[in-house]
């Protein structure tokens, strides 16, 4: 097996701004992954979320209490919830 190395040099300051920005990415990809802190979700999400079953879900977004959030605007696009509207729902006391 032939492994090469290559030795880089670079300045300390430049190397710990590299390594700060790599931190960031990692933290926001782990945001966008981490079940928790994803702000779309699913209706099957959402109802677990609330203790609510499928009807319900389809009443809240009929009478506008949630808005649905449509991705890929084909016929059969999926269908989200902002978890934001969700946290909103619940602090007001309507969930």
């Amino acid at each position: 097996m032939d492994t090469q190395v290559a030795v880089i040099t670079i300045p300390v300051q430049e190397w710990n701004e590299q390594k700060a920005m790599i931190r960031s990415i990692y933290e926001k990809v782990g945001k966008l992954t981490d079940k928790e802190e994803k702000e779309l979700l699913t209706p099957k999400e959402v109802c677990e979320m609330l203790k609510i079953g499928r009807t319900t879900y389809q009443r809240y977004i009929t009478s506008g209490t949630l808005e649905p959030v449509k991705v890929n605007r084909k016929k059969y696009s999926k269908i989200y919830v902002r978890r934001s509207d969700i946290e909103s729902l619940i602090n007001e006391g309507k969930a």
